[in-house]
């Protein structure tokens, strides 16, 4: 999968809350790893997008662990 960050336009401004939920889309660890060095800085470094990238390897590491 390519990994698709959103982009941030003066017609649609995109909030850290966008991008985590775009974030549903990536299926494995390294994805997620690219999609979240590919956001902007500020999202980056907005807290509830960091605990949406744990949260999100947690329910990857899961489902593996499920399979």
């Amino acid at each position: 999968m390519t990994v698709n960050v959103p982009k941030s336009t003066v017609e649609k401004p995109l909030t850290p809350i966008d991008y985590i939920a775009a974030m549903a889309e990536c299926s494995t660890a390294r994805e997620v790893s690219i999609y979240a060095e590919r956001v902007p800085l500020d999202v980056r470094d907005d807290e509830r997008f960091s605990r949406a990238v744990l949260a999100r390897l947690d329910a990857i590491r899961e489902k593996r662990r499920q399979a």
